[in-house]
């Protein structure tokens, strides 16, 4: 067993880091986490996922 950590996955802002563990050469498990909430899920909840453009382009 193996446990491989990618980190830091830059992106435009904050990070993301990617945990995973590794048997007989295919992953078992994975994790991720990221340092930084906008909250963008939230305020996209509800709504159609064709109008998601209109809100994460001014963001």
């Amino acid at each position: 067993m193996a446990k491989i950590a990618i980190d830091p996955i830059t992106r435009i802002e904050g990070h993301l880091r990617i945990e995973a563990q590794v048997e007989g050469g295919k992953v078992v498990d994975a994790w991720s986490a990221s340092t930084l909430f906008r909250g963008i899920e939230i305020i996209l909840k509800g709504r159609d996922p064709r109008d998601a453009w209109a809100f994460t382009q001014r963001i």
